[in-house]
């Protein structure tokens, strides 16, 4: 896919732009706060929903609460053959979102229909975050790929408060015999979906872990190795055989028995896919313990490159990459890199210092001040 152009009205702190961008790369320069971020946002709200994931009256000019919100993009696929056109109005409390002329019900419904991946700085906490945060940016990968994902673990999350819910609540009196009796329908739901996630998101990260380690060294000239690894808390390796299902299904049922003792203390599931991790090492050392911020900034690049290699590769589409904030803290080599050699996607970057593009060879650069956008 490839966006040519862009018309937005009141959006944010944008009155009124209208940009014509670069089929491979597209950057924009500007001070914090002058409206380098709110483009990107207008992008990414026609694509399928805004990655900061706000309210759509947050759009709104805060100078002026009645204006009508009007964004317009156009944009054609791989070959640049067929133009289409995304309008997204907002007139009062009503949304309204066109593609090619038919109204959508909700922006979300071009979700997985039109391809973009986004880093920006919050993406940080992919390496050096909580363990849920990086559970659900896997889960996230799958479901893009493939909405039954979401189903498996939909199940999976109400038989966990089901039987979190029973353990809450049970009697001191309760023989264990029994409990376990009581959870038994339970554990072959959690046993069941948790082996349907678990392959879920093993496909996909076995192929992460591989692309973002090549995408890490070539981000680095060699001189840094990435590597992941999956902890699964039933399993406890990511080198599971899911040709033996019913070996796998056993196995979970029997970790779940050996921690009902423990379990009847604290009152909550203790093992389980909910419970799993993805650690990330930057030459053998725990990036969230050891790496320097340019470290933790290359690897969540690395790893949002890769979704970016899953789409192609499965979707047979370039997807649009969105690199909010990304050259602050890397070296020369590391910009070298994102500028010039991030290939097969059209590439929109927003960054601060001017001078960070010294080594730029090609593609389109816009000043970005108050809201208004100048090329350069």
């Amino acid at each position: 896919m490839i966006i040519k152009k862009i018309y937005v009205r009141n959006f944010r702190n944008i009155k009124e732009a209208e940009l014509s961008f670069d089929k491979d790369l597209n950057i924009f320069v500007g001070k914090n706060a002058q409206g380098k971020t709110n483009i990107m946002e207008a992008l990414s709200v026609c694509l399928g929903g805004s990655f900061r994931h706000v309210r759509f009256s947050q759009y709104i000019p805060a100078d002026d609460p009645k204006a009508e919100v009007f964004i317009r993009l156009y944009f054609t696929d791989d070959e640049g053959v067929r133009e289409n056109a995304v309008e997204y109005v907002i007139n009062g409390s009503k949304v309204s979102v066109t593609y090619n002329g038919l109204k959508m019900n909700d922006a979300a419904e071009l979700y997985g229909v039109l391809k973009y991946v986004v880093f920006i700085p919050e993406h940080l906490n992919l390496i050096k975050g909580s363990p849920e945060l990086r559970r659900n940016y896997l889960d996230d990968v799958a479901v893009m790929q493939t909405k039954t994902h979401l189903k498996k673990l939909s199940r999976y999350n109400r038989g966990l408060k089901q039987r979190n819910n029973i353990l809450s609540f049970i009697n001191q009196n309760v023989s264990k015999a029994e409990l376990s009796a009581q959870l038994s329908s339970w554990n072959e739901i959690l046993a069941g979906e948790g082996i349907n996630v678990t392959y879920g998101r093993i496909k996909y990260f076995s192929f992460l872990k591989e692309y973002a380690a090549e995408m890490y060294e070539k981000l680095t000239e060699g001189s840094e190795k990435l590597e992941m690894d999956y902890y699964s808390s039933i399993f406890k390796t990511d080198s599971i055989n899911f040709d033996n299902v019913n070996y796998l299904f056993s196995e979970y049922l029997k970790e779940l028995e050996k921690n009902l003792e423990s379990e009847m203390k604290l009152h909550y599931t203790l093992s389980g896919i909910h419970r799993d991790d993805v650690n990330f090492y930057i030459n053998g050392m725990a990036a969230r313990d050891f790496a320097s911020q340019g470290q933790l900034r290359s690897a969540a690049l690395a790893l949002k490159l890769s979704e970016a290699e899953i789409i192609r590769r499965r979707n047979k589409t370039c997807p649009v990459v969105i690199l909010d904030d990304i050259l602050s803290e890397l070296d020369q080599v590391r910009r070298n890199f994102v500028i010039n050699n991030i290939e097969k996607s059209q590439v929109f970057i927003t960054c601060c210092n001017i001078d960070d593009l010294s080594s730029l060879k090609n593609g389109k650069t816009w000043i970005t001040e108050n809201g208004v956008f100048t090329e350069v």
